[in-house]
């Protein structure tokens, strides 16, 4: 892929920048919520490619999608693609949400039971967007009810932090911002904003924005972070499960060292 000009990216974390997963005080998050602005803006590949940065790092995480819009055979590709690069099995019940009723109580708190547990730090993500209905009310009749809860639910219920993916192109400022006001009206804790480029530039569709202006714009309105972003590359694709070189644009691009301490890490993280 040639080079792209205006470069302007944090630097990589590198190995031996952060301690051990041993040294690790488990203080943090247990468990982060991804959400994306829409279907289909990256924060499958996002996800996966945290995960692994972070467990290449020493730390013990884990990706898991337990919920998943679209045809099984597209769901069982993406599992495979999230598994094979995160190292996580896929022995979590998955649900298809292919009717309005697919999600019921029991899917919820399953879903949660593997969340909350403590001996990983726990990536899951959350369908569509924030907003994104999971699972309705019935009533006594077995009909469906006039309530429901969302993707973000999810996180209200279990108080996780959030981290919001985002499409990296023209209209990506737009609706992060219409997904982080979402998100904290509900009064969730949004603790960070990332980026994907999922095609390669085209006059367009390319973001206008240098990185350090996405970041102030984010700062500045939605009142967070933003985490970097992930480049386009051909040689990723969650359909065909190629991982290609997932985890090295990711160290890359993402700030870990960032994300770590926005989930509650210690100071002590960093060696001086």
């Amino acid at each position: 892929m040639p080079e792209k000009k205006n470069t302007d990216k944090f630097q990589p974390t590198r190995s031996g920048e952060v301690e051990s997963a041993a040294q690790f005080k488990r203080e943090f998050a247990f468990g982060v919520a991804v959400f994306g602005t829409e279907a289909g803006c990256g924060k499958t590949i996002f996800m996966t490619g945290l995960s692994a940065a972070l467990r290449d790092e020493g730390f013990p995480t884990r990706a898991i999608k337990p919920f998943v819009l679209g045809a099984r055979r597209d769901a069982e590709n993406e599992l495979a693609f999230i598994s094979a690069i995160t190292h996580t099995p896929v022995n979590y019940p998955l649900v298809i949400m292919d009717k309005t009723s697919a999600v019921q109580e029991g899917n919820w708190q399953q879903a949660a039971n593997m969340t909350t547990s403590r001996q990983h730090l726990t990536f899951v993500e959350l369908p569509g967007s924030p907003a994104t209905p999971i699972m309705f009310e019935h009533t006594h009749d077995g009909s469906l009810g006039s309530s429901w809860k969302d993707a973000a639910s999810f996180a209200c219920d279990l108080g996780l932090p959030c981290i919001l993916i985002a499409k990296h192109n023209k209209d990506a400022l737009e609706k992060i911002m219409l997904a982080a006001s979402y998100l904290q009206s509900r009064d969730a804790r949004l603790v960070g904003v990332g980026t994907v480029e999922t095609m390669e530039y085209g006059s367009a569709n390319e973001l206008k924005l240098t990185k350090s202006e996405l970041e102030l714009a984010i700062m500045n309105n939605a009142k967070t972070h933003y985490l970097g972003a992930i480049e386009y590359s051909p040689s990723i694709s969650v359909p065909r499960v190629n991982q290609g070189n997932l985890i090295k644009v990711t160290a890359a691009g993402v700030d870990l060292l960032h994300v770590l301490r926005s989930l509650g890490a210690p100071a002590s993280l960093s060696k001086s």
